[in-house]
């Protein structure tokens, strides 16, 4: 097993996130989003759409590494304000 930090991040142990709404502002850039990639790909030649996929690839991995070290400081920053509030 992982360490704990590790397992609640991934979703191994956690709570629910909750549920976006079809009309919620995160579901609507979500259309933007994907109606714009198809526009884009409809335009990119084979060379380019490669080209692109290694870029959101990079792009994919950097905000993971983002996401997880603002969740991990977050975490870090809860706990020491827990201890602070307990002593």
């Amino acid at each position: 097993m992982q360490n704990m930090l590790e397992e609640l991040y991934y979703g191994n142990i956690g709570f629910d996130a909750g549920h976006y709404g079809q009309d919620s502002p995160f579901v609507k850039a979500a259309r933007k989003k994907c109606d714009s990639l198809e526009k884009l790909m409809a335009v990119l030649n084979d060379s380019e759409k490669e080209l692109f996929e290694q870029y959101c690839d990079a792009q994919s991995d950097m905000e993971g590494i983002t996401r997880y070290d603002t969740y991990a400081d977050a975490l870090k920053f809860g706990m020491l304000f827990m201890i602070e509030v307990f002593k």
